[in-house]
This record gives structure tokens, C-alpha cells and sequence, in this order.
């Protein structure tokens, strides 16, 4: 028996036992907390209905909420559905912060019921499931060697990532990555998240980019049945998925400022309201966000809200172009070599002249294109001739003036009002041109 209802009242008791047997079977029944340790203890309970109150007068949910937590501290993967009388919400939010996973106002359907147990159950076999396969922290953390791989490196500037790293990602702090395309920004949060406290916890990642504004609410907050057209059934947001764990936003930039101030309320308030729903469910997360624009951009009121950016920017960590740490380049193609030799039962090598044709490179895609170069070598059996990559000049107006941009900006390391003086025109116009040619 997997379901435990706890409540003083029997009637309610006997009609949440007929409710749920019918799809569940048998499920214990205690009329206070305390006659339910000895199942608590004794049984693999997944998920248990709870009254707050439990004595004659009370409606404070006092005595419910300290239930709440020593509950959770027995058994952390359970889930609590708290039973609340019609106009209490504010108790409800308030169980809600104490660990329960959800609520039901007095008078509920039995749908209403059945739909919130089975949601209660799927969380806890899936929590249960994510503490089997990682059953201890340091196993994740030997997991992540493969993104340490992709990030550590010998050269200076990316010592100087490293470092920061180590100082902030056992801490809750919100964390910026920039950098351009291709230097490993989810790699790099990845391995903060493993290196931190929520490491046996999830890591969700969503790409900013790919959501279209209509589906930005839906995908991040969820949302419930018939809330619009195509709400079949409820739907786990992002960030309620992120729950205990870290939250990637990737290209956070890409966020339509009509959208931002959602985004920003959410992570002030710590908590989400689902589509269609308006009661709040909390959430507790490690936020961390990467933009391939530069802080320059960033700090634009016109691109992006400064208030939104406090937020998510507590520490900024810049990631450096791959041309721009040349001694990183070997370490990093010598680990592609060995990922790749493995994984097609290869024994391919490189001789220290085709290792210095690398580091000579310009690798305008970064660590992304070194990693498919070094796999295409390895498929191939031959070192391909980069030079033959290289990109050829051109009088073509259009290239000519977005590869001056580039390398201006480049120049300045992303500094867009430096690079503006230079180029001779406004901050504006040059970030129009950037936008024109994708940079």
C-alpha cells in the first residue's frame, strides 16, 4: 500500500478510502500524524493526504505544517497533498514552502482527487528513481569528468574561470555565462551544477531561443488541462521541474522584454503559476543563464531589463574564445581523440606538426568545431587539411563589412562601446548590425 490519508474527521477519512481503493487498492488511514509513524516506518508510503488541522477549533494549519516536516525529514521523497478548507490559501502557499507537493480545497471532486494522488505518485517513483541511479553525490561528481574535460584547460584565462568556479558553485548564487557560439557554456554550467550541493538533484536546461513567445509560459511555468486549445492534460513547467535542482536558461538573451518581467516575477517570488491555474506552487532552484551576447548587451536597457539581469548576474563568468587560448587546444583535442577512438573502436593519432595545425587554426566555431573536426579525422582515418577550411576573403560587400564587425569587436573582447568608437558610429547602429549579420 503506497497511499496514507491522515484526518480526523472518519467520514472524510472512509469517503478518500472508497474514493481511491477503486484505482489503488487498499491505502492506510490514521486519524492523526502520530497513529501514522509506525506505517511511515514500516511501509514504502509514496504519497499520503493530509489534513492541517487536528484539533477541535483549529484553523491555523499549525500543527498540520510541523507535521509537514517531520515528515519530509523521515521520508524526503514522499509526497504530501494537503487537504484545506474552502478560503484558506494562504495556508495552503505556506504548506506548499514547507515540502508538500500539493493541495485540495474542501470540497473536492473525486477526479480532482484521484488526478492529484497520481501526480503525487509520479513525482515520488521518479525522485525515487533519480536516488537509485544516483545513489551517492560523488558518483555525479565523477560523472561530470567529462565536463570538466571540455572546460578545465592550462591557459590562463581559463584558469582564471576555473577559479571562480570553485568559489561559487556550492553556493545558491545565480550565475551568467557569455561567450560566443561554441566555447561551452552548458558544459561549464553542467559542471557547476555537479560540483554543487544539488548535484544528485536535476538539471533541466532549456533552450530560450527555440520557444516561440506564444509556448515562453507553457514551457517554463506548465500549465493545466484545457487551459488552451491543445491542453490535453496537465504539463510540468521547466522551472517546476528544476525543483531542488538547477535551472539552465540557455540564451536567456533571446527573451522578449515583454516576456522578461514573467520570467523576473517568478524568480523573485520563488514560486510559478501553471497556465490556467492561479494558485502559486513553490519552487526552489539554482539558477544559471548563458547569453553569446556580451554583458555589453546586456546592461542595454533597450535589449534587456535591468532588474532581470540583477537577478540572474549575482556572479558573470566570461567564457573565452577557443583562438584566444591556444594552449587549451592539444588537452582538449587529445580528450575528442580518446571519446572518439573509443566510441568507434578506432586507434587514431595525431603527430605534433598536425597538433601545432591546430593550435594555428582560427576555429571561428570554437570548441563545437574543433570536437567535429577531431570525430571527422577519426572517422576518416587522416588529418583533414584546415587550411582548405579556412574561410577565403571576398569582396562581397555583405561579408566584407560583418567580418570587420567581428573582428572589431573581437578586438575589444565584446566591449560594444569600445568597438562602436572604433567602427565610428553609435552603440544603436552597431547593435542592429550585429543583429543584421548574426553576431
Amino acid at each position: 500500500m503506497e497511499i496514507l490519508a491522515i484526518d480526523d474527521d472518519p467520514l472524510m477519512l472512509h469517503t478518500i478510502s472508497m474514493v481511491l481503493e477503486e484505482s489503488y487498492g487498499d491505502i492506510h488511514t490514521a486519524e492523526h500524524p502520530s497513529n501514522a509513524l509506525p506505517v511511515l516506518e514500516s511501509e514504502q508510503v509514496k504519497a499520503i493526504v493530509l489534513d492541517l488541522n487536528f484539533a477541535i477549533g483549529d484553523s491555523d494549519g499549525a500543527e498540520g505544517l510541523a507535521w509537514i516536516k517531520r515528515i519530509k525529514d523521515m521520508r524526503p521523497h514522499v509526497s504530501i497533498i494537503v487537504l484545506t478548507a474552502h478560503g484558506f490559501l494562504d495556508i495552503a502557499v505556506k504548506s506548499l514552502k514547507q515540502g508538500a507537493t500539493d493541495f485540495l480545497e474542501k470540497p473536492f471532486s473525486n477526479e480532482k482527487l484521484i488526478a492529484t494522488v497520481q501526480a503525487g505518485l509520479n513525482l515520488a517513483n521518479s525522485q525515487l528513481n533519480l536516488a537509485d541511479v544516483t545513489s551517492s553525490r560523488d558518483l555525479l561528481i565523477n560523472q561530470s569528468t567529462q565536463f570538466n574535460n571540455l572546460v578545465v584547460g592550462v591557459s590562463e584565462s581559463m584558469k582564471a574561470v576555473m577559479d571562480i568556479v570553485s568559489k561559487v558553485a556550492d553556493t545558491d548564487a545565480s550565475v551568467l555565462i557569455t561567450g560566443a557560439h561554441g566555447t561551452g557554456k552548458e558544459a561549464l554550467a553542467r559542471l557547476i551544477h555537479g560540483k554543487s550541493m544539488r548535484a544528485a538533484q536535476p538539471f533541466i536546461s532549456t533552450d530560450l531561443a527555440a520557444i516561440t513567445p506564444g509556448l515562453f509560459e507553457s514551457t517554463l511555468f506548465g500549465h493545466v488541462k484545457g487551459a488552451f486549445t491543445d491542453a490535453s492534460e496537465d504539463k510540468l513547467g521547466m522551472m517546476e521541474g528544476a525543483n531542488l535542482g538547477t535551472l539552465l536558461l540557455d540564451e536567456i538573451a533571446s527573451i522578449p522584454l515583454s516576456l522578461q518581467s514573467k520570467l523576473l516575477s517568478a524568480l523573485q517570488n520563488r514560486e510559478v503559476h501553471r497556465v490556467g491555474e492561479h494558485r502559486p506552487r513553490a519552487i526552489d532552484i539554482r539558477l544559471i543563464s548563458t547569453s553569446y551576447k556580451s554583458i555589453d548587451v546586456l546592461t542595454d536597457p533597450s535589449e534587456f531589463r535591468q532588474d532581470l539581469l540583477f537577478r540572474i548576474n549575482t556572479v558573470h563568468i566570461e567564457l573565452p574564445s577557443l583562438r584566444n587560448r591556444k594552449a587549451d587546444i592539444q588537452p582538449l583535442a587529445e580528450h575528442f581523440l580518446q571519446a572518439f577512438n573509443r566510441k568507434y573502436d578506432k586507434h587514431f593519432d595525431l603527430t605534433k606538426d598536425q597538433f601545432r595545425a591546430l593550435e594555428e587554426y582560427h576555429w571561428s566555431g570554437n570548441i563545437r568545431e574543433l570536437k567535429n573536426s577531431i570525430e571527422r579525422m577519426v572517422i576518416m582515418g587522416s588529418a583533414i587539411d584546415l587550411a582548405g577550411n579556412q574561410e577565403k576573403p571576398t569582396d562581397n560587400l555583405y561579408e566584407v563589412e560583418k567580418r570587420k564587425i567581428a573582428e572589431i569587436i573581437e578586438r575589444h573582447s565584446g566591449n560594444i562601446t569600445h568597438a562602436a568608437a572604433e567602427l565610428g558610429i553609435g552603440r544603436n547602429t552597431l547593435y542592429r548590425k550585429m543583429k543584421k549579420y548574426d553576431l
